[in-house]
């Protein structure tokens, strides 16, 4: 693990922060917490459980700009970072609707921030991750709602979301198949006890989600961080690194 520099989107809330609370917690790495606002997360700098010899650096990446990822790895290129080793694609939003009533507008706004931004993160750190040692990751945080197999699980009215999991999935297997160094995953990471998480339970009519932020986080980091390129790449994940989703 030493030496080891990891990008995560939507670092400041949500799953995004339960893995950078993981990882900022391990010594001797560099933490790139990727926020729409960095102003309003400064207090991850000095997190108290901070590992050993382990940096974080804040930079911004608002995942509805078709510019920021680009601009933030000039950002951290020249705050010293010349190599990223696995890169975390967690910002998302959901929002509930049929096909018959979402307006174009907002269907594109939600394609473009879980879909179109995860291409748009790939190409922007793709010279980072060619200069990690070998193998670097590309980690998306994908739902079971993009499953087109387990569609009839969930028969609610999130066209946008659904579909722009979907499309990240291809997205993120196209990305693994066209790099023999690159390990690539999807990973339902379970109901969440995060506002996204929670609201989502209360539309299975459960009171809250059933996975606490720590232990998903722990579950996540484990398939990162454990998978190889042979076994383990271009595959979707469900919760643990034993269990795939179906597509």
């Amino acid at each position: 693990m030493s030496g080891k520099t990891y990008l995560i989107t939507g670092a400041g809330r949500g799953i995004g922060r339960g893995l950078f609370d993981h990882y900022v917690a391990l010594p001797n790495v560099t933490v790139i917490a990727a926020v729409r606002n960095v102003e309003g997360v400064q207090g991850l700098l000095s997190v108290p459980h901070k590992g050993e010899n382990t940096k974080v650096i804040i930079t911004k990446i608002d995942s509805a700009s078709k510019t920021d990822p680009y601009d933030a790895v000039m950002d951290i290129e020249a705050k010293g970072v010349h190599h990223i080793d696995v890169v975390i694609s967690s910002a998302g939003i959901a929002k509930l609707n049929t096909i018959e009533d979402i307006p174009l507008e907002e269907f594109e706004e939600v394609l473009q921030v879980n879909a179109v931004s995860v291409m748009l993160l790939y190409k922007a750190t793709l010279p980072l991750l060619r200069r990690a040692p070998h193998p670097a990751r590309f980690t998306f945080i994908s739902a079971a709602g993009g499953s087109l197999n387990d569609m009839p699980k969930y028969p609610y009215p999130n066209v946008s979301y659904a579909g722009s999991k979907a499309l990240a999935n291809v997205l993120v297997v196209k990305m693994g198949k066209e790099n023999d160094w690159l390990i690539t995953l999807c990973i339902h990471p379970g109901l969440v006890q995060t506002d996204m998480g929670n609201a989502g339970a209360r539309a299975f009519g459960l009171d809250k989600a059933t996975l606490t932020l720590e232990e998903s986080s722990k579950n996540t980091a484990y398939i990162i961080d454990n998978s190889t390129k042979e076994e383990h790449s271009e595959k979707f994940f469900n919760e643990t690194i034993d269990r795939i989703h179906p597509w």
